[in-house]
């Protein structure tokens, strides 16, 4: 009986480690390639929500790893929902508007803490003055280190996407710990 109860115990942390998730993506007008762009596990859903009044799709590539089409739809709040099964790389556009496209790579099972860590993007690096971050998690807090590893300042997040202040700081490389409730991504960043 402890042999069955050990056992599932470590099933079910090995479950929870790496527990399906899903994925919001807003599909407007403007939207960049790396702002469309995300890495899921497989069994993971990705779901698009159109954010603008004009007519969009969500339409795998040729290239594709799977096939999927969301057909022509128009309207804010619409959505289009699809579940990645097999590990590969599967590019979209929408039919309507040629610039907007985007990259969803399937990697086998990942862990919640694979996906934090993944999916936060940091923009531009090198950075003058505003360093912008964008997590499909959550922010709550940042911390940023020199190379020496001092603290050199802190705050609160302000949700999926946070800007950084960082023209105060002098020129050279910094790390950025930025956090979602249990969950941290540390990144370095060069000030000019």
């Amino acid at each position: 009986m402890k042999k069955f109860k050990l056992l599932f115990i470590i099933m079910l942390t090995a479950y929870m480690a790496s527990a399906q998730t899903t994925f919001d993506l807003n599909w407007f007008v403007g939207i960049n390639n790396s702002q469309a762009s995300i890495t899921v596990g497989t069994g993971d859903t990705v779901r698009w929500t159109w954010t603008d009044e004009v007519p969009h799709s969500v339409t795998s590539k040729s290239s594709s790893q799977e096939n999927f089409d969301s057909g022509i739809l128009t309207g804010s709040g619409t959505q289009f929902s699809y579940t990645f099964t097999q590990v590969g790389i599967n590019e979209y556009k929408c039919d309507v508007h040629s610039d907007m496209e985007g990259t969803i790579t399937v990697e086998q099972t990942m862990s919640v803490d694979d996906k934090f860590r993944k999916n936060i993007s940091f923009y531009p690096n090198p950075v003058n003055n505003k360093l912008t971050v964008a997590s499909l998690y959550k922010l709550d807090n940042y911390k940023i280190y020199n190379i020496l590893g001092q603290l050199v300042a802190q705050g609160k997040a302000t949700g999926n996407i946070t800007y950084f202040d960082m023209s105060n700081l002098e020129s050279g490389m910094y790390f950025i710990n930025a956090t979602s409730g249990e969950l941290q991504s540390t990144f370095k960043v060069a000030k000019q």
